[in-house]
């Protein structure tokens, strides 16, 4: 009886996903304070929501950049999601910064891989890259970051998402870590579907 719970749990959850997926697809797919890479006109989008201190995420983040750099054709939207620790926030907010130097997903890649986190770190993967770290503190502080995130986490609130990494993929959400061939075969079926 526990699996097939769990079955209708996950079935209610992906209705209540697509209703609300639906109500707030605009704020999420066209948010300016969102990084992403890749061509505005892909025809597969995928947003992702992660904390740096997730172990999954980091995994994930190697598998984005595999089709990033294999898949001309794909968006990747970058969604801070940071609930693990107050560390987590303070990447988010500098990696978020960071966007307006127009470096975020250099940076970004830069924090994935550190294995360390805490300011001096960040602050040192910062100058590794040439942004302007009194600007960059500045931002990070910036009442328009905080709500950034704050939009993010109420978003995830309503659309059912309670962890990280979580991924929508062409309007469809992927929970958890489904890795590079996982990735690599939905867009193939969205593709298959739209083509």
């Amino acid at each position: 009886a526990g699996d097939k719970f769990r079955a209708n749990e996950r079935e209610m959850d992906e209705k209540l996903f697509s209703k609300k997926y639906d109500e707030y697809r605009d704020d999420i797919i066209n948010d300016p304070t969102s990084p992403s890479v890749g061509p505005d006109d892909a025809d597969v989008v995928i947003v992702e929501f992660f904390d740096y201190n997730c172990g999954y995420c980091k995994q994930a983040f190697f598998d984005v950049q595999a089709i990033l750099k294999d898949d001309k054709n794909v968006k990747v939207i970058f969604k801070e999601l940071p609930i693990l620790s107050s560390g987590s926030k303070t990447a988010a907010q500098w990696a978020l910064a960071s966007h307006k130097q127009g470096k975020y997903w250099e940076y970004h890649s830069k924090i994935m891989k550190s294995p360390s986190k805490d300011e001096r770190t960040l602050e040192k993967l910062a100058k590794d890259i040439g942004l302007d770290i009194k600007k960059l503190k500045k931002d990070a502080d910036s009442t328009e970051i905080q709500e950034a995130i704050e939009n993010n986490l109420e978003l995830t609130r309503q659309l059912g998402i309670r962890g990280t990494p979580a991924f929508i993929i062409n309007d469809s959400l992927a929970r958890g870590y489904i890795g590079l061939e996982g990735m690599k075969s939905q867009i193939k079926q969205i593709r298959a579907e739209e083509g």
